[in-house]
């Protein structure tokens, strides 16, 4: 997959191609059903399939306070999509300037010239243009002239229940990893890379590996079992999401302590795929306390990721 920017666009450089738009966050099951009929009808019509996607989010521009904890950063996204055998994603910066293009402009000059749509495929609750004063039916109407033709797919229904991003967002906050892989295909993760913290397990005994997380959607705070990845290497991990309250903690850390591993990965990509919550934040009344809370963390942690292994 070719990723290009929207300042690369011109008329002329696509041709017959099959479009769809949108923010793709989490690139989730309701996604992947999108992504891959595009792909299909694109190959019959032999034309490319696009995939025109916004950074950052709309909302983050617009109107911050509103705008959801992303399930993936733009790399992460552009690399998902990549699997579902798309040709082209145009990266579009989004900012006040570009919130204020008319849709009929959208519609007429990006769609139908820019990218050279032949079929349009968007999923449901499509707006577009200022104040997402665009809609499905004008976005027809100027595909007739234009050239292209408008679909709509229905919702992704997974177990009676619509498959989005918030639906994601929704079982992460109350810890159903099992729902949130489900709606995601794919296990529930947070990455990045393993940085420098204040080495407050490793004085406890309990050397941990803290991460910059890559996602901006996390548990709530508290302790939970986790499976580790670190190249083609897995490990049972007990992870720890807070401020650290024991020790007057403030900001929000990610710490990871592998069970039965004792290497040097700073500056490794650490992955984490959550499994179960063990415990939520606690403040102990002296580090013994907190170490003997720790122990017992962890033999939960091995017990739960040793049954799940099992299944």
């Amino acid at each position: 997959m070719q990723v290009l920017n929207d300042t690369d666009l011109r008329r002329g450089l696509f041709s017959r191609s099959v479009v769809t738009m949108g923010n793709f966050d989490g690139v989730h099951l309701g996604h992947k059903a999108l992504l891959r009929h595009i792909s299909e009808r694109a190959k019959k019509l032999g034309g490319p399939s696009v995939v025109y996607t916004f950074d950052p989010h709309p909302l983050r521009v617009l109107n911050p306070s509103f705008c959801p904890k992303m399930l993936l950063d733009f790399e992460g996204k552009v690399h998902l999509i990549a699997e579902e055998g798309i040709d082209y994603l145009i990266r579009v910066r989004f900012d006040r300037q570009y919130a204020e293009m008319e849709p009929e402009k959208f519609a007429d000059n990006i769609i139908g010239g820019e990218l050279g749509a032949s079929e349009v495929w968007i999923g449901p609750d499509f707006a577009f243009g200022r104040g997402r004063s665009g809609n499905t039916k004008l976005l027809a109407e100027v595909g007739k002239l234009k050239g292209y033709t408008v679909h709509s797919l229905e919702p992704f229904i997974l177990d009676g229940e619509r498959v989005s991003s918030t639906a994601v967002r929704a079982a992460v906050e109350r810890c159903d990893f099992r729902r949130a892989g489900e709606l995601l295909g794919r296990p529930y993760e947070i990455s990045g890379p393993v940085v420098h913290g204040r080495a407050v397990g490793k004085g406890l005994g309990f050397p941990t590996a803290n991460i910059l997380p890559r996602q901006e959607c996390l548990p709530p705070n508290g302790v939970y079992s986790a499976w580790a990845h670190i190249g083609n290497c897995r490990y049972m991990a007990a992870v720890n999401i807070g401020p650290n309250p024991t020790f007057d903690g403030v900001s929000l850390s990610v710490e990871a302590f592998l069970l039965d591993f004792d290497a040097d990965i700073y500056g490794d990509e650490l992955k984490l795929a959550f499994n179960s919550p063990v415990r939520g934040e606690v403040a102990f009344s002296s580090p013994e306390a907190l170490v003997k809370q720790i122990a017992r963390d962890v033999e939960r942690v091995r017990g739960d990721l040793s049954s799940s292994a099992e299944m």
